[in-house]
């Protein structure tokens, strides 16, 4: 009797979760026929999606109650995969937003999107893994193409990702600090005054300029210079230093671990604004 009224509980919460997320998840629909999801950010009309749904400056988005408007993009990142898009309407029900930081490993959670245009369809899983760059979420969660753009949310209905690509049978979603990161980056570039490129064969990364007066600069780095990790964390990966790079804001502190002339130092930097932004300053 009480595992039935347990059972019973837990189907009405989820059920009232995918509820409440579905009425800030809307379908988003490309000039050449694509679906997709986006989540409604705040009331303004400011809607989030991927970059690889909002193709176009504009596209059509139709809301949970079945409202449909047209979409001007705001704001594109190919490399993060994100995209803003705006709409104009009042009385738009914004998603309520949490912090991917705080989800744990076995942690359950909730997408919701559009697959083969199934609107509001839901999904559950748990977190599988929380890398050491904070670039994605991992979910054991059955998604499916549609999905993409939509919300990935814990079961209080916190959204904490934008759900992005499927690999290896899990779902990756970009976290939600990385979404407020690729905002304030459409009027605030982070700036290191590097330029790299990959050591064949090797995780490291060279760096073949630096410009003067520049951050990393100022932090001792010179061309030559191999970079090898960052925070503590040697590079796994080749693709490790432009997932970091991706989640830098401006202000951030990073410890460089370099290999210099054959001496293995740090160094430490502050991560700079666009000299051009901060000339307009």
């Amino acid at each position: 009797m009480i595992a039935n009224l347990l059972n019973h509980k837990l189907n009405h919460d989820l059920a009232s979760v995918s509820h409440r997320l579905r009425q800030s998840t809307v379908l988003i629909q490309g000039p050449g026929g694509e679906l997709g999801s986006g989540v409604v950010w705040d009331v303004s009309g400011l809607i989030i999606t991927n970059a690889h749904v909002a193709t176009q400056r504009r596209a059509s988005v139709t809301l949970a109650d079945g409202q449909r408007f047209t979409a001007h993009r705001v704001g594109y990142s190919k490399p993060l995969d994100l995209a803003a898009l705006k709409v104009e309407s009042a009385g738009l029900q914004a998603a309520d937003l949490g912090k991917a930081s705080n989800l744990r490993v076995g942690q359950m959670v909730m997408a919701v999107g559009n697959p083969e245009g199934h609107v509001g369809a839901t999904s559950l899983g748990i977190v599988a893994a929380k890398p050491p760059i904070p670039r994605w979420v991992q979910a054991d969660i059955a998604l499916a193409p549609g999905y993409s753009g939509g919300p990935l949310a814990t079961l209080a209905g916190e959204v904490v990702g934008i759900n992005t690509l499927i690999a290896g049978g899990q779902g990756y979603a970009i976290p939600s600090a990385l979404v407020d990161r690729f905002l304030s980056s459409q009027h605030d570039q982070p700036y290191l005054g590097i330029t790299a490129q990959p050591v064949p064969n090797s995780t490291a990364w060279t760096v073949t300029r630096v410009e003067s007066g520049s951050p990393a600069a100022r932090s001792g780095l010179v061309a030559g210079d191999q970079i090898l990790g960052v925070n503590g964390r040697l590079f796994r990966q080749p693709s490790d230093l432009p997932d970091w790079l991706d989640c830098l804001v401006p202000d951030q502190t990073l410890a460089l671990q370099v290999s210099q002339g054959g001496q293995s130092i740090v160094c430490t930097l502050t991560v700079g604004r666009s000299p051009v932004q901060e000339q307009v300053a």
